[in-house]
């Protein structure tokens, strides 16, 4: 898949969240790389041997811990390309584990922790 293909499907994902939550990302970027690098990996604590992939990370200061207050540098939300393209089997499964996969990151912007953000996609299934 091309990356502009991918970037398609990431601003899908991002146009599915609802407007009332787009207004508050105005100061997060949505990036997409191949691949999460060492320190994105040990900062969720995830090691290379096991196995385990990162289709998204969020880096900022949650909105909970003020991170709208005024600062020069974005919160960043980055979307990774290849895990994604490993998990999903065609371009419909692409398009739903990007948005799923925004939604998961947006939601750790507004404050939410991985048991809570769990809890709320499965209310939403």
């Amino acid at each position: 898949m091309t990356d502009e293909r991918f970037e398609e499907f990431v601003i899908r994902g991002i146009e599915m969240v609802p407007e009332r939550f787009q207004e508050k990302l105005k100061n997060v970027a949505v990036l997409i790389a191949d691949e999460p690098g060492d320190e994105q990996l040990e900062s969720v604590r995830i090691h290379p041997e096991s196995g385990d992939s990162l289709l998204g990370l969020y880096e900022g200061i949650s909105n909970l811990e003020g991170g709208h207050t005024h600062r020069d540098f974005p919160d960043r939300i980055t979307i990774f390309k290849l895990p994604t393209l490993e998990e999903a089997e065609n371009d419909e499964d692409v398009a739903r584990v990007v948005a799923d996969t925004v939604r998961h990151e947006i939601a750790h912007h507004f404050g939410m922790d991985e048991d809570e953000v769990a809890r709320a996609e499965r209310n939403r299934e």
